[in-house]
């Protein structure tokens, strides 16, 4: 018999089905269908359980973002807080002219 006969007549056998009933491992079919299911099932769990770590991890990094954009909001409110109660502190002294500028800025061109 030819390697590729011989090749030939096992690739016909494993795909056909025949290397099984000669090995007689139709007997444990049902064991071999239960580790096929369990192998599935682990992989399934894997790539799960890295979809979720996946979200977590961008989710984490929106936090992050949320929490720079909230001190950043909370400074700027602190600093208006503090203008308005200068503004009200200088008003109460009575004795200055200072106030808030009514014009926007011009810009001065030196030729």
């Amino acid at each position: 018999m030819s390697a590729k006969r011989k090749f030939m007549s096992w690739f016909t056998d494993f795909f056909g089905g025949g290397l099984i009933t000669k090995r007689g491992m139709d007997r444990q079919l049902q064991f071999i269908f239960f580790c096929f299911l369990l192998i599935s099932v682990y992989l399934i769990w894997g790539l799960w359980v890295e979809d979720r770590m996946a979200a977590i991890n961008k989710n984490e990094k929106v936090l992050e973002e949320l929490k720079i954009e909230y001190h950043e909001k909370d400074l700027r409110l602190t600093g208006l807080d503090q203008r308005t109660r200068i503004e009200k502190m200088l008003v109460g002294s009575g004795n200055t002219t200072l106030h808030a500028p009514k014009d926007p800025p011009k810009r001065i061109v030196i030729e």
